[in-house]
């Protein structure tokens, strides 16, 4: 097949479109393809264009409607995905739709693809742990964020489709039953974690912890703080860069965040003091060794190499025992920094979601459902009392 026309034009938001021109239909009309570029510039998106052409071309697609979905994930998403979805994510979802997915909808149309056929496989998937009996609803959402990650490139990338047919699937409800994650801390708890802060932790894990819980950041984001992210004039901290396992399952550090480019996190004075005074330690222990290193990490060595994320997991499982807190685990920080917040009717959910860095409300909605309904049992509460 030879890509008769190809054309890149600058979209309002300042990204580029992709276009080429792929056969035409019965009535005579062009059939194209359509392609959101990551360049930054006309003359970078242009040379996108023409690798994207010389893609097209190798692999035969005549038109949209040929597509299938082993083609698609093959061929396009596989390197989408690498641009978008954390290393360790891009694997995970890999091996859940080659083992879940392919089998079933290898040769079928992309476009034809509807939601009961999703939700059926889903439904009917069996453990492959023949130790288990079944799987958790839990398990069957990761499955579906898994293809509808697929169907989102064809949608928001190539314009292939215009809707994600898995935002339609709903599963089947689960009787309550007891989970393995940990609920966050309780606002009592709370107050016992930073009471034993100052009681059994030690300097290090003490700015931790308080960073955790303030910011609500996650493990990698903390692990590549830097001290020069940190204004003590303004009272913010500046997150913009991660640490995570890359395809070769080694730790790296990357530029922006899991769901946006950056986030500016305000922070009381009280807990800037107490950073203060541990960075000066790490500024101290650089003198000594007179050394000054391009990355001067938080919670990293005075050597600049950055904390890996599992040590910091292991530095609150010490201070949690040490300290006879209830056991949850590091992540859970900041599912309690989210629904301690949520539980005040003050704060909007926007402010939160910001804080979060989560792209929609919708997804913090979801997530902290619990801490919504105790904010409306705390304005219950307050009818009560007034009409008492």
């Amino acid at each position: 097949m030879a890509i008769e026309k190809g054309s890149v034009d600058k979209l309002p938001s300042g990204s580029f479109r992709m276009r080429v021109t792929v056969g035409y239909n019965e009535k005579g009309n062009p059939v194209r393809l359509s392609k959101v570029s990551t360049a930054t510039t006309l003359r970078k998106a242009y040379s996108e264009l023409d690798e994207w052409i010389e893609y097209l071309e190798e692999h035969g697609y005549e038109d949209v409607s040929s597509i299938t979905f082993k083609n698609f994930y093959e061929g396009m998403w596989k390197k989408e995905a690498r641009t978008i979805l954390e290393p360790r994510t891009v694997r995970e979802y890999s091996d859940i739709i080659e083992k879940r997915f392919i089998p079933t909808f290898s040769n079928k149309k992309i476009i034809e693809i509807r939601p009961y056929q999703i939700k059926d496989v889903v439904l009917a998937a069996q453990p492959i742990n023949e130790s288990k009996k079944e799987l958790s609803r839990k398990t069957k959402k990761r499955f579906l964020n898994a293809i509808s990650s697929v169907f989102s490139v064809a949608k928001d990338q190539y314009r292939i489709i215009s809707h994600n047919p898995v935002s339609d699937v709903k599963l089947p409800k689960e009787s309550m039953k007891n989970t393995l994650i940990p609920e966050p801390y309780s606002i009592d708890e709370v107050k016992l974690m930073l009471q034993a802060l100052d009681e059994h932790a030690s300097d290090k894990t003490k700015v931790l912890v308080l960073t955790a819980f303030l910011t609500g950041a996650r493990e990698g984001e903390i692990a590549a703080l830097e001290e020069k992210d940190i204004d003590f004039n303004k009272n913010t901290i500046f997150f913009h860069q991660r640490i995570v396992l890359n395809e070769e399952k080694k730790y790296e550090r990357r530029d922006g965040l899991k769901a946006s480019q950056s986030k500016l996190i305000p922070v009381p004075d009280h807990y800037l003091q107490v950073l203060k005074e541990y960075i000066s330690i790490n500024q101290e222990a650089r003198k000594k060794l007179k050394i000054n290193p391009k990355n001067k990490y938080v919670f990293g060595s005075p050597e600049g190499q950055f904390e890996l994320p599992t040590s910091l997991y292991r530095n609150w499982y010490r201070f949690v025992k040490r300290a006879g807190l209830r056991k949850i685990r590091f992540h859970d920080l900041r599912h309690t920094s989210a629904s301690f917040l949520l539980a005040d009717p003050e704060i909007p959910i926007k402010t939160v979601q910001e804080l979060l860095g989560h792209k929609d409300y919708r997804t913090t909605m979801n997530i902290y459902g619990h801490a919504l309904e105790e904010t409306k049992r705390a304005a219950s509460d307050r009818f009560s009392t007034l009409l008492e």
